[in-house]
């Protein structure tokens, strides 16, 4: 009867201190999944600071551009398709809603290598 009561009084505190170690704990499969995310987070910022090439570019890359939206990117390929490769940025204005101010801003990410 004494080794009950002593159980019941520590059973409690048991639980407690087992639960503040394994919050300190980095379970392993939560670390993987944080390496994971961070992997996939840095692959998304070297995507973004890459030029986006519109000659081969699909529409989702495209899409990446600032105003450049699904509209505009399917109007860029279909205009690629029809008139070939883009020789300078300054030919996206030839494509129906893009102008001068809008291929200034899109020189810091975009290029027609």
């Amino acid at each position: 009867m004494n080794k009950e009561i002593t159980v019941k009084k520590f059973l409690p505190t048991l639980v407690i201190a087992c639960a503040v170690f394994l919050a300190g704990v980095h379970h392993p499969i939560h670390a993987k999944s944080l390496n994971q995310k961070e992997a996939i987070a840095k692959e998304n910022i070297q995507k973004s600071q890459q030029k986006v090439n519109v000659n081969v570019a699909s529409a989702s890359e495209l899409q990446r551009l600032k105003g450049i939206g699904a509209k505009k990117a399917a109007d860029i390929i279909a205009y690629r398709k029809s008139n070939g490769n883009f020789s300078s940025l300054m030919d996206l204005t030839k494509v129906k809603g893009i102008g001068v101010k809008m291929v200034e801003k899109l020189k810091q990410n975009a290029s027609v290598k």
